[in-house]
């Protein structure tokens, strides 16, 4: 059996740079289509990244999962892995995945029911764009709740954000003016 292609970075997973909330989302997009489509790792395609920083040891984060290896070779196509603006995005994607899933405060700042799978707030998006990844290539969820401003029980903070939830922006109800009674006129 041939040795995995593998793409190595001298930096840890805490050391990949911050992407462009826009990129990410792009990024979101090819992988859901990638996988609407059935795309598949071909030979020669990255089958996993080998980070090495200076500060620990050698991690290697294989694609064997199939929705993995599906979002890698999206996000390989579109961006390219061989960059560490794709490798971010990428690890970015993944860890924003396992967040949505386990962290019960952020279901207000996405639904899974939008034309590209998903629809993201804009700061959630923006938040995973920037926040730091751990050595595990995770988020950490305090920091992460944090730097969506939501309060230590995941309360929105009063003015801090609006929320996902709502479709469109609440317009306060006018009062109808009142009829004014009509003069009878004399003739």
């Amino acid at each position: 059996m041939p040795a995995p292609n593998l793409q190595r970075l001298s930096i840890g997973p805490e050391d990949l740079p911050p992407t462009s909330p826009l990129d990410l989302r792009r990024a979101w997009r090819a992988s859901h289509m990638g996988a609407e489509v059935g795309l598949v790792m071909e030979p020669g395609d990255v089958e996993g990244i080998c980070f090495r920083s200076k500060t620990s040891a050698e991690t290697k984060f294989m694609f064997a999962d199939l929705d993995a290896a599906c979002w890698a070779a999206a996000v390989d196509r579109a961006y390219g892995l061989e960059t560490t603006n794709g490798v971010s995005l990428l690890f970015r994607l993944l860890a924003l995945i396992e967040m949505m899933s386990e962290a019960r405060w952020l279901q207000p700042f996405f639904s899974l029911s939008g034309k590209d799978g998903a629809t993201l707030h804009p700061t959630l998006l923006s938040v995973a764009a920037t926040e730091r990844l751990s050595k595990t290539a995770a988020f950490d969820p305090q920091s992460f709740k944090v730097a969506m401003g939501l309060g230590s029980e995941g309360n929105v903070r009063l003015g801090a954000i609006e929320t996902a939830s709502a479709k469109r922006p609440v317009t306060p109800k006018r009062k109808a003016p009142k009829k004014q009674k009509k003069k009878a006129k004399a003739r």
